[in-house]
């Protein structure tokens, strides 16, 4: 008789021969606790024993396709550091940002207000590179600032506010055509991002807030890009043709995040 046996007896609740049950307390003063105060001790334990784990018929075939996805590029992505992913990702933004401008740049951009320029340039890619690093940073907190229903939403409708900021003289000669043509620009550009903010989020499940963050990112920075691109200010141009892609985004990532978190 050892310890271990009169422990799995207590825990399985079963009687042990008293005779070598005797004899092993007699040597053991570990063990002899368990049975004073009327085997007080001994019964709470067997009482608070959690049952034995049921695993499913397909547990082994599930943790191997689990272990076999985490292969590949994405696999690698996902398991750099969180400022190393949030660093990438900030920097293909930014990048995209820059190609939209020099693919074309605006017509009026050398008579466009600088101040105006740097301020809505300023905040949209504060924001960006805070939905960012809140999205891909594992110590993100539910109740955080800027995961907020209503920071996040009045961040992702921030682009329907500025359109209808008043035009510059050589902005409001432009009319609403070519919002398609804008909208597509804007969303081809930030194809790669929302890639690889795909690639190196490690969140298989995600919340809501997740979903929000990265629509604002991706909204965000094609309006921004299309910033530095276009020249209308027309607002339903700017309505259909640039806001609109935040909430295109928005529902992009809802469907396709939604539908991998229910496959899992």
């Amino acid at each position: 008789m050892d310890c271990a046996e009169i422990r799995d007896a207590f825990l399985r609740g079963e009687t042990l021969p008293e005779d070598r049950v005797q004899a092993h307390l007699r040597v053991c003063p570990h063990c002899h606790e368990l049975f004073e105060g009327h085997v007080a001790l001994g019964q709470r334990l067997g009482s608070a024993a959690t049952p034995e784990l049921s695993l499913p018929d397909d547990f082994f075939a599930q943790l191997e396709q689990k272990v076999s996805a985490e292969t590949g590029l994405r696999a690698w992505l996902r398991s750099r550091p969180t400022r190393v992913r949030v660093l990438l990702v900030s920097t293909v933004a930014v990048a995209a940002i820059t190609l939209g401008g020099a693919l074309h740049l605006r017509p009026d951009f050398a008579e466009y207000p600088s101040s105006r320029l740097a301020l809505l340039l300023g905040v949209y890619l504060l924001a960006v590179l805070v939905a960012l690093q809140r999205e891909l940073s594992v110590s993100s907190r539910p109740g955080a600032f800027a995961t907020k229903p209503g920071v996040l939403a009045g961040t992702l409708l921030l682009p329907f506010l500025v359109a209808f900021v008043p035009p510059t003289e050589a902005s409001m000669q432009h009319g609403p055509e070519g919002a398609l043509i804008c909208f597509s620009f804007g969303a081809l550009l930030t194809l790669p991002l929302a890639a690889l903010l795909w690639a190196c989020d490690r969140d298989d499940r995600p919340s809501s807030s997740s979903v929000w963050l990265s629509a604002v990112a991706l909204g965000l920075t094609a309006n921004l890009l299309l910033e530095l691109h276009c020249a209308s200010g027309n607002a339903i141009h700017l309505l259909l043709g640039h806001a609109s892609l935040s909430l295109a985004w928005l529902a992009v990532w809802a469907a396709l995040r939604g539908l991998k978190a229910r496959a899992h």
